[in-house]
């Protein structure tokens, strides 16, 4: 069996192949269809959405455009919004009366709500506008804050989960310093190892070839060495 040694690319390309099974085999939670659904009908509903649709047919009525210069109604996104970035301020971000301590999840739509308006291109983030639960109507906000804390839970789990994963294989790898020495410690990481590696590990080598693979692995050239110790010798040494 020949040695395979435990390169940095090769533990780069275990811990890839293991967070990829880790994510096959533990998908992230997902919002349940009912949860999505009332998250829809409260941005439909959100007390803002409506008013900018007032302002709009309002704006249309009296003729208003951008030909003041600036844009003076809201308009709908480039693209139809198909998620949102739900968000609820904590108690901190609530106190200090400013909205930059928030907890967060995406929601995403089975089909886009076409008539999302935006007082300005700002509120997208990535193509996905950000919607506060806080300011919902009331009587969206209970049920949603329950299930939003629920998922939220959920996905802090699964990432904490997945956390402890990564660094775990991480730490075996790098305590590692041949794949023989891994698979002996843990037989099922061969299947996360590149095919080529493990064809080599299963490779008869005599002494002859090994002394060869050696060689030709750190490029060992004998001819100055030789003559160093032949001269030392001949010195004396």
């Amino acid at each position: 069996m020949a040695s395979v040694r435990m390169t940095n690319e090769l533990r780069t390309d275990i811990q890839r192949a293991a967070d990829k099974a880790y994510r096959l085999s533990n998908p992230e939670p997902s919002p349940s269809n009912a949860y999505i659904e009332l998250v829809r009908h409260a941005v439909i509903n959100d007390p803002g959405q409506t008013f900018m649709r007032s302002m709009l047919n309002q704006g249309n009525l009296l003729g208003l455009d951008s030909r003041y210069g600036y844009q003076v109604l809201p308009s709908k996104p480039k693209e139809n919004v198909t998620a949102v970035d739900l968000r609820i301020t904590t108690l901190a971000g609530a106190m200090s009366g400013g909205r930059n301590n928030y907890k967060e999840t995406t929601i995403r739509f089975a089909s886009p709500i076409v008539d999302f308006l935006l007082l300005n291109q700002d509120q997208l983030r990535w193509g996905v506008p950000h919607m506060y639960i806080n300011d919902f109507r009331d009587e969206d906000k209970s049920e949603i804050i329950e299930k939003f804390e629920n998922h939220r839970t959920a996905e802090e789990a699964h990432a904490t989960s997945q956390n402890q994963y990564n660094r775990s294989i991480s730490n075996l790898v790098e305590q590692c310093t041949t794949l023989k020495q891994l698979l002996e410690i843990w037989p099922a990481a061969e299947s996360l190892v590149p095919a080529n590696k493990i064809q080599r590990l299963h490779t008869k080598v005599t002494r002859i070839e090994r002394a060869k693979q050696i060689k030709e692995e750190i490029s060992f050239d004998p001819t100055f060495a030789n003559q160093t110790v032949l001269t030392a010798k001949l010195l004396g040494g």
